[in-house]
C-alpha cells in the first residue's frame, strides 16, 4: 500500500531481549541465573562500548546498567543512549556496588535513568521492576502495532477511493464539502482548495433553484432523519457552471455528530445514449431504413394481415458479399457509401409498398406480402441477386459485389415473427455455405434444428408433470471446511434416464418465459425440504437453503407474493431462505428490481450476489441495496492458488465485503491449496467439491447426521 509502512514491525513477534552490561563475569551470573525465566532473552556486554554497539545493532526493552566500569561507566553510557534516536528511549535502571551521594543520583535520573538498584541485588525486587518494564514494553509494542495497522488501514481506504469510478464527497453537518475523492474533482472541474470548504446548496442546487439553504434541501431532510437517500437520475453543478448528469446516493456517517457522505456516478454517456436511442428507435442513422426494432413492429403487423388475409408472406435476409474486404481495403466511410447505394438498389428492385429494413453491419432484410405462390417468393429473390450483381461506382472505384440470401415463409415455416425471423437468418447462413451469390428456402433440416428447440420446450413442460425435475444440495461450510453453514439448491433434470444439462435448459426456461413456474417449483421444493431438515434436527436454524433466482423472475409481480405464500405454508421462517441475485440484476436498477429488492428484504429473506465480480462492480450498490453476502465466483478461484492477480482481485473483494459487514463465499474450491490460501485471506464460508459435491437429500441427511431437537 504504502513504502512508508514498516510491514516487518507490523508483523515482528520476535523475543523480547534486555541487555546486562558490567565489566564483572560474577556479577554477569548473578544478573543471568535471577532473570533466567523472565521469558526474555538475555544479552551481554562487558564494557560501554561494548554495551553501544549492542544497542546500535539489537532491539532492546531493558537495559541494565552497571555505574562502575572501566572506560565509558555508566553515565556516559547513558549519555550517548540518549543522544541517538535509535536508543533514547530505551529504559535503563542502573546497577551499583553502593549508594552514590544525592546530588549524583539526582544527575542519573536526570541523563535519563529509570531507576537505581543496589548491590548486592534483590532477586525479588530486581524480578518486579523487570517485569514492569517488559510488561511496558509490550504495551508499548501493542501500541505502534495498532498505529501501523490504522495506518495500513488508512491509506488502504484511501486508495479504494481514490481508484474508485465513483465520485465521492463527504459533508460536514452544515453541508460543506470536507472530502472529495479524485473523481469527485475531476467530474465536477473543481481544484481541491476551490471545492472543499464549498457549501453542497453549490454543487447540488442550481442558482435558479428556488430552495439554496441547507435545511430546506432534501438531503439535509435525509441527513436530519438518519436516512439514506438514493438518486436514480438527478443533477449536480459542476463548479464550470456546466450541469452534471448522476445517480447519487447520500447516506449519514456513523455519529449523531457526524456529516454524510454522497457517492454519485457520471451518467452523461449514458444520457447521450437513450437521446440516440430515442431518435434511432425505427430508423436507421446510416440509410434511413427500419432498423431492427421498426422491423419487428413492422414485421408483427405483415404477418397479423397475412393471417387473417390467408396470403402467404415472405421474409428475406440478405448478407452481402466480400463487403468486409471492402471496409478493409477502402475503409469504413467507403463502406458506408456502399451500404447506402445497396439500400437504394434495393429500393429500385422492389415495390413500393415493400418492407426494407437494415439490421445492422451488411446484413438487409425485405417483407414482401401478398405472395402468389413460392415461385414468387423465388423471383423476387433472383430480382435482388440480379440487382445487386451490377458493379458499384464510388469514388472513382468500380466493384463487384453479390449478395446471399435467406427465405423463410409465413405460415409455411413459422408461425410467429421471432420464430420467422430466425427461419430466415438460419436459410441465409445456409446459402451462405453453398456458395456465394445464391439464395436458399427455410428447409425441413434447417427446420429440424428449430423443431429440436421446441422439442425441448416442450419436454420440459413434460417434465414437470412427470416428476423428471429434481434438486441437489452443494452444501457451504465455514472456513475451517468442518461445520456447515448454508444449502445451496441446484436444478437438476434427468429426461428418459439421460441427464441434461443445466446450460442446455435453464436458458430455454428462460427464453420462453417457463423459468417463472418452474423457479417456484424449485423455491416450493427447497423451502419444504429446508423445513424437514429443521423438524428433524438435521441442521442448525442460522443454516439458510440458497436458492437461485434469474433475471426474468424479476419480472414476474407474483414473485414476493408467492416467496411468502410458500415460506407460510411451510411453516419456514424467511431467515431460512437465501436468494442469490446477479450483479446484472442490481446494475440494470430499474424501479421494478428495487422494488422487489425492498420487498424481499421487508419479508426477512437473506440476500447474497452470486458470481461477483464478473460484471461491472460498483461501491454505489453495494451501498444501495441491502445485501447479506457476496459470492466470489469460480472464475478467481479457479487459479488462486497459481495466479497473484487472482490472489489481490480476491483478497480486495474479501476486504470490501468484509468493510460493508457481508459475509463472503468463495465458490469452486477444489483444492486444499485455494482452501489454504481463502482461509489465509480471511474467507468466511467456501463451497466446492474439495469439501461436498451437489447430492440428493438424502446424502445429506446421512453426512449430516445428528441428534433430532426434544
Amino acid at each position: 500500500m504504502n513504502d512508508a509502512i514498516d510491514w516487518e514491525q507490523l508483523a515482528d513477534e520476535r523475543m523480547q531481549q534486555i541487555l546486562l552490561v558490567d565489566d564483572r563475569d560474577d556479577n554477569l551470573a548473578v544478573l543471568d541465573a535471577i532473570l533466567s525465566d523472565c521469558g526474555a532473552a538475555l544479552l551481554q556486554a562487558k564494557s560501554g562500548e561494548a554495551a553501544l554497539e549492542v544497542l546500535y545493532r539489537e532491539e532492546v526493552a531493558l537495559v541494565l546498567l552497571d555505574v562502575n566500569m572501566p572506560g565509558m561507566d555508566g553515565f556516559e553510557v547513558l549519555r550517548a543512549m540518549r543522544a541517538n534516536r535509535r536508543t533514547r528511549e530505551t529504559p535503563t535502571i542502573f546497577v551499583t556496588a553502593y549508594a552514590r551521594d544525592e546530588q549524583e543520583i539526582v544527575e542519573g535520573y536526570r541523563d535519563g535513568a529509570i531507576d537505581f538498584i543496589l548491590k548486592p541485588v534483590s532477586a525479588a525486587v530486581l524480578r518486579g521492576k523487570v517485569q514492569q518494564f517488559l510488561e511496558l514494553d509490550r504495551y508499548k509494542r501493542d501500541l505502534e502495532r495498532v498505529n501501523l495497522l490504522l495506518e495500513a488501514q488508512k491509506v488502504y481506504y484511501e486508495s479504494m477511493l481514490n481508484a474508485a469510478d465513483e465520485g465521492v464527497l463527504g459533508l460536514s453537518p452544515e453541508g460543506r464539502v470536507d472530502f472529495a475523492n479524485p473523481t469527485a474533482l475531476r467530474l465536477l472541474a473543481a481544484e481541491p482548495d476551490r471545492l472543499l470548504g464549498t457549501h453542497f446548496t453549490e454543487i447540488g442546487h442550481p442558482p435558479a433553484a428556488q430552495e439554496p439553504s441547507w435545511e430546506n434541501t432534501v438531503f439535509y431532510r435525509y441527513w436530519k432523519s438518519r436516512r439514506a437517500l438514493r438518486l436514480a437520475d438527478t443533477l449536480l453543478q459542476r463548479l464550470d457552471g456546466a450541469p452534471l448528469p448522476v445517480t447519487l446516493s447520500c447516506a449519514p456517517l456513523p455519529g449523531a455528530n457526524s456529516g454524510s457522505v454522497i457517492i454519485f456516478q457520471d451518467i452523461s454517456q449514458r444520457k447521450k445514449l437513450e437521446e440516440q436511442l430515442r431518435q434511432q428507435a425505427v430508423t436507421d442513422a446510416l440509410t434511413g431504413l427500419l432498423n431492427r426494432h421498426g422491423l419487428k413492429q413492422t414485421l408483427a403487423g405483415s404477418v397479423l394481415r397475412s393471417a387473417r388475409s390467408g396470403r402467404h408472406l415472405a421474409l428475406f435476409f440478405i448478407d452481402l458479399d466480400h463487403f468486409k474486404d471492402i471496409n478493409d481495403t477502402l475503409g469504413h466511410d467507403f463502406g458506408d457509401l456502399v451500404l447506402k447505394a445497396t439500400a437504394q438498389r434495393l429500393k429500385d428492385a422492389l415495390r413500393a409498398k415493400d418492407v426494407i429494413a437494415r439490421l445492422g453491419g451488411d446484413e438487409f432484410t425485405v417483407i414482401v406480402d401478398d405472395l402468389e405462390d413460392v415461385e414468387h417468393a423465388a423471383r423476387v429473390a433472383r430480382k435482388l441477386l440480379q440487382a445487386m450483381e451490377a458493379p458499384f461506382e464510388l469514388q472513382d472505384h468500380k466493384l463487384s459485389m453479390g449478395a446471399c440470401i435467406g427465405i423463410a415463409l409465413f405460415p409455411d415455416n413459422c408461425s410467429d415473427t421471432d420464430s420467422l425471423m430466425l427461419a430466415a437468418d438460419l436459410a441465409m447462413y445456409r446459402a451462405k455455405s453453398l456458395g456465394r451469390n445464391t439464395f436458399e428456402f427455410f428447409t425441413p433440416e434447417l427446420n429440424a434444428r428449430a423443431k429440436a428447440s421446441m422439442l425441448l420446450e416442450q419436454g420440459i413442460r413434460h417434465g414437470l408433470d412427470q416428476q423428471e425435475f429434481y434438486l441437489d444440495y452443494q452444501p457451504q461450510f465455514d472456513i475451517s471446511g468442518q461445520r456447515v453453514v448454508g444449502l445451496e439448491a441446484l436444478l437438476r433434470w434427468r429426461r428418459n434416464h439421460v441427464a441434461v444439462q443445466p446450460d442446455i435448459f435453464i436458458p430455454l426456461m428462460e427464453q420462453t418465459g417457463q423459468i417463472n413456474r418452474v423457479g417456484e417449483w424449485v423455491l416450493e421444493t427447497a423451502v419444504r425440504q429446508r423445513r424437514v431438515w429443521q423438524q428433524t434436527g438435521l441442521l442448525t436454524d442460522d443454516c439458510p437453503v440458497a436458492v437461485n433466482l434469474s433475471p426474468r423472475q424479476f419480472t414476474n409481480a407474483q414473485l414476493v407474493p408467492a416467496i411468502a405464500r410458500i415460506l407460510r405454508e411451510n411453516g419456514l421462517a424467511p431467515a431460512m431462505l437465501e436468494l442469490e441475485v446477479t450483479e446484472g440484476i442490481l446494475m440494470e436498477n430499474t424501479s421494478v428490481h428495487r422494488k422487489v429488492l425492498d420487498q424481499l428484504h421487508e419479508l426477512g429473506v437473506r440476500l447474497s450476489i452470486d458470481d461477483f465480480g464478473t460484471g461491472y462492480s460498483s461501491l454505489a450498490y453495494l451501498i444501495d441495496f441491502d445485501i447479506d453476502a457476496l459470492k466470489i465466483d469460480k472464475s478467481f478461484i479457479d487459479h488462486i492458488d497459481t495466479s497473484e492477480k487472482d490472489v489481490a482481485i480476491t483478497a480486495s473483494i474479501i476486504q470490501l465485503a468484509h468493510n460493508l459487514r457481508l459475509k463472503v463465499v468463495a465458490e469452486g474450491v477444489e483444492s486444499q491449496a485455494q482452501l489454504d490460501i481463502l482461509r489465509r485471506l480471511g474467507c468466511d464460508y467456501v463451497q466446492g467439491y474439495l469439501c461436498a459435491k451437489p447430492m440428493a437429500p438424502e446424502a445429506v441427511a446421512q453426512r449430516f447426521a445428528a441428534p433430532q431437537k426434544p
